[in-house]
């Protein structure tokens, strides 16, 4: 018997095109979102990407599976951003490179900062999405005596208000260098950690 050899099947040219148009087709729905929010319509993702409405509809079949495909696409982007520091053994260290990393991308890209703030507050679970990676850390906060609450629904509900009233400060233009580490050490001393230790931990994962 000959031995038989797997090849991973390279993407066609055809193939690669589709990928860069439906990509295209994301990243203007994802700009007039954070313009428009609830109002957008599919000629103004059109217009923006350069393509025809038919050229729409070979990718999504509605607004609705667009805003599916934008939902999706933004908890990719935030979830990657908020494991980030996720390699950090000890759990308010995590807490505080996660929360930095994801406050400093919304500084440096406000686009996908309304985005998100646009999308939590859509009628698909997003918010439900993201949580997932903050109910670990502050569980395994609590079994550890590093913060003195947990991830009861309370506590999950304080953690998430005060990161989306930060996001939408920083899309605002509202707030200096120093309202990050401001923010992250307030949660931090919300968490149960020290007035000295909250503010060391919220200045050394600055990135």
């Amino acid at each position: 018997m000959q031995p038989s050899h797997h090849h991973a099947e390279r993407p066609t040219r055809g193939h690669k095109k589709k990928l860069r148009t439906r990509l295209q087709l994301i990243e203007a729905g994802l700009r007039v979102l954070a313009v428009k929010g609830e109002a957008l319509v599919i000629s103004d993702v059109t217009d923006d990407a350069g393509v025809s409405n038919g050229t729409f509809y070979n990718y999504f079949s509605d607004r609705d599976a667009l805003i599916d495909a934008l939902a999706k696409h933004s908890i990719v982007v935030l979830g990657a951003e908020a494991a980030v520091g996720m390699s950090e053994d000890d759990p308010a260290r995590r807490f505080a490179r996660a929360t930095t990393t994801v406050l400093r991308r919304v500084e440096a890209y406000p686009t996908w900062g309304r985005v998100v703030l646009r999308l939590a507050d859509h009628r698909f679970s997003f918010d439900r999405e993201i949580i997932r990676y903050l109910r670990e850390d502050l569980r395994s906060g609590l079994d550890s005596g590093r913060f003195t609450v947990g991830d009861d629904e309370i506590t999950l509900d304080a953690v998430v208000g005060f990161v989306a009233m930060a996001v939408r400060r920083i899309v605002r233009g509202e707030a200096g260098f120093d309202y990050v580490p401001a923010v992250v050490g307030r949660m931090l001393m919300m968490l149960g950690v020290s007035a000295d230790e909250a503010e060391g931990l919220a200045t050394g994962v600055q990135t």
